[in-house]
C-alpha cells in the first residue's frame, strides 16, 4: 500500500510539474536518445563510460561537462519503450524514488529488527519533500541513494550472519554506486571507510571481511581509473569546472594540499555546520526554487521531534556498529558540499535522506513506546501531522510551485519557443538564429527538435551573439530569437532590419521570448526598354 500510494502521487502530472524542462534535463534526455537510437553519445563515442556533451549546436564540442553514466543507460533503456517526452525523461528517477522506499523498508527491517517501523521508515521517505522533488526530474542527484540503502541491507546483513559474500556485496554496490552521480566520488568511498569502521567494531576478526568489502568496492572502481588515465581531460575538466584546484597546473597531490590550506578550514566547517540548520532542514530546504519549494523544508517539520530523540537513542548506542553506521552516514552526506565550498545545496547530499529517515524513525518508535502517556499522545499527535503537511506540500507543488518554479527552471519557456520557430520556419524555410544569452539554448533547442522529430532544424540553426550582431550578415526571412529585454533589440528593429515575429510568454503570462524576423531582400526595380516604351 505504501508502494501503491507513493507511486501514485510521484507519477502525477510528471510531465507537466515542474512546467519545463531544465538544462541539464535536456542534456540527459538528448545524450540518453542518442544512446538509444544509435549506440553512442552525442560526440559520437559508442557505449562510453561516461558523457563529454557539448556546449553548442556542433554535436564534437564538448566542453568542460562529463555527467556520469547510469542515468542515461537508464533513459535510454526508458526511449526504446515509450515516445521522447519531458515525462518519459523523468520516468526513470521516479521509479528509483519508489525503489529508495522498498530498499528503505528491508534496510530498516535490518537495522531496527521489526517490521512495522519499517513501514514507518518508508513512510517518512516518501513524505519527505526532497525525495519527491529529485525524484521527479530528470537528473542525477537522487541516483546515489538506492546504493546508500542496499548497500546498508548488504552491510547489516553480514554483520548479523557474518557473510563474507555480503560483505563483498556492499563494497560492489558502493563501487557501482560511484556511477551513479558526481558527489559519490566523495560520498561512497566514506561509505567504504563506515564500512571497515563497522566490520572492526563487529567482529574481533574482521579481516576476511574488510578485504571482501574493499575487494568489491575496488573492482567497479579500478574501471574509472583505467578510462581516466586515457581520457585525462575528464578528470582536469570536471576538478575546474568545480573549482576544487587548477588542475591544469597543480598535480593531483599538490592541488589536494592548496584545497585543504589552512586559511579554509574555518570556512569550511562554517559550510558543514550550515546543514544542521534547522531552518534549512524544515522551513526552506533548497537554495533555489528547482531545488526546494521554499514553503517547507529537506523534511517535513514534525520530523524534528523525532530526529532529536531518535540522535538522543542513536547516541545511546554509538558503540555498536549499527549506531556507528546510521550516525556516520548522517555525518558524511553533508561532505560534498562542503569541499566545494557550497551552502544548502540539498542536490549534493541526498544520502543525509535515508539515514536521518531511519534515525527518524527510531524516535518515534521511542515516543510512541515510552512508559508515560503524554509522550505517547504527543508522539501520535506529530504522526498524525505528518500527512497533513505533507498534503499541503503537494497542493502546492502541483499548483503554484509550478508557477514560481518555472523561471527557475527555464527563464525562455522554450517549449513555447520551440513550438513557434518549428511551426514558422516548416512553412518558411527560413533559417534560425538563437541567442547565445538564452538558457541553455542549445541543449533546449535539440530537446525539443528530437521531441517534434525535426533534428533537420538542426542544420538551419546559428547561435549568436547580439551585442557583435552585423543584421546585415542574417538571411533575408530568418527568425532570431533574444530576451525581451535584452539591450540590443532596438538597433535590430527598423525597415530594412528587422521586425516583432511573435512575443512568448512563459506559464505566468510574463514575457519570456522575442522572435524578430529578418526583413525579406528589397528587390531593385528593373529599367524599362526603349522598345517597351
Amino acid at each position: 500500500m505504501v508502494l501503491l500510494a507513493t507511486s501514485v502521487v510521484y507519477f502525477h502530472a510528471l510531465g507537466t510539474a515542474p512546467a519545463y524542462i531544465g538544462g541539464d534535463e535536456a542534456r540527459f534526455a538528448t545524450g540518453a536518445w542518442s544512446l538509444a537510437t544509435t549506440g553512442r553519445d552525442l560526440a559520437g563515442n559508442r557505449l562510453p563510460l561516461f558523457f563529454h556533451m557539448p556546449e553548442t549546436l556542433a554535436s564534437g564540442d564538448g566542453g568542460a561537462r562529463w555527467y556520469q553514466p547510469l542515468l542515461f543507460y537508464a533513459m535510454a533503456v526508458g526511449f526504446r519503450i515509450a515516445p521522447f517526452t519531458e515525462q518519459s525523461a523523468r520516468m526513470p528517477s521516479v521509479v528509483i524514488g519508489i525503489l529508495d522506499v522498498f530498499l528503505i523498508y528491508g534496510a530498516a527491517c535490518r537495522v531496527l529488527g521489526d517490521r512495522r517501523p519499517a513501514i514507518l521508515a518508508a513512510l517518512l521517505l516518501a513524505f519527505s519533500p526532497a525525495h519527491m522533488i529529485f525524484s521527479r526530474q530528470a537528473l542525477d542527484y537522487v541516483w546515489p541513494v538506492p546504493f546508500a540503502l542496499a548497500w546498508l541491507w548488504c552491510l547489516t546483513a553480514s554483520l548479523q550472519t557474518g557473510s563474507r559474500w555480503l560483505a563483498f556485496a556492499a563494497g560492489a554496490i558502493l563501487g557501482v554506486g560511484f556511477y551513479s552521480y558526481i558527489a559519490s566520488w566523495v560520498t561512497m568511498p566514506l561509505l567504504l571507510l563506515l564500512t571497515w569502521i563497522a566490520q572492526r567494531r563487529a567482529a574481533a576478526n574482521a579481516a576476511p571481511q574488510i578485504i571482501a568489502a574493499t575487494l568489491g568496492f575496488v573492482c567497479p572502481v579500478l574501471v574509472a581509473a583505467v578510462w581516466l588515465g586515457f581520457h585525462p581531460e575528464m578528470w582536469r575538466d570536471t576538478i575546474g569546472r568545480y573549482n576544487v584546484y587548477d588542475a591544469r597546473h597543480l598535480s593531483m597531490l599538490q592541488g589536494l594540499k592548496a584545497a585543504f590550506a589552512r586559511n579554509d578550514l574555518f570556512a569550511r566547517v562554517s559550510v558543514y555546520w550550515d546543514y544542521f540548520n534547522p531552518a534549512y532542514l524544515f522551513f526552506a530546504g533548497g537554495s533555489n526554487l528547482t531545488m526546494a519549494t521554499r514553503k517547507v523544508g529537506v523534511f517535513l517539520l514534525p520530523l524534528s521531534a523525532f530526529l532529536i530523540c531518535g540522535l538522543k537513542e542513536c547516541w545511546r548506542r554509538k558503540s555498536s556498529a549499527m549506531g556507528i553506521i546510521v550516525l556516520g552516514g548522517l555525518a558524511v552526506a553533508p561532505v560534498p558540499a562542503t569541499l566545494l565550498g557550497e551552502r544548502y545545496a540539498i542536490q549534493r547530499e541526498l544520502v543525509v535522506l535515508p539515514f536521518a529517515t531511519l534515525i527518524a524513525t527510531l524516535g518515534a518508535v521511542f515516543l510512541l513506546r515510552h512508559q508515560l502517556r503524554a509522550v505517547r499522545l504527543a508522539g501520535v499527535f506529530l504522526l498524525l501531522t505528518v500527512p497533513v503537511q505533507f498534503a499541503y506540500f503537494c497542493q502546492d507543488y502541483f499548483n503554484d510551485y509550478r508557477i514560481r518554479s518555472a523561471y527557475w527552471f527555464d527563464p525562455v519557456n522554450f517549449r513555447g519557443v520551440a513550438e513557434h520557430l518549428i511551426a514558422a520556419s516548416s512553412k518558411s524555410g527560413a533559417p534560425i538564429y538563437l541567442s547565445e544569452d538564452l538558457d541553455d539554448v542549445a541543449a533546449r533547442w535539440r530537446f525539443y527538435l528530437v521531441k517534434h522529430q525535426r533534428p533537420d532544424l538542426l542544420q538551419r540553426t546559428s547561435l549568436f551573439a547580439a551585442a557583435n550582431l552585423d543584421v546585415r550578415s542574417v538571411t533575408p526571412g530568418s527568425l532570431l530569437v533574444l530576451y525581451p529585454n535584452d539591450p540590443r533589440i532596438p538597433a535590430l528593429l527598423g525597415p530594412e532590419k528587422c521586425t516583432v515575429e511573435a512575443s512568448i510568454n512563459d506559464i505566468a503570462g510574463a514575457r519570456s521570448a522575442i522572435i524578430l524576423q529578418r526583413a525579406p531582400a528589397v528587390q531593385e526595380a528593373r529599367p524599362q526598354s526603349a522598345g517597351s516604351q
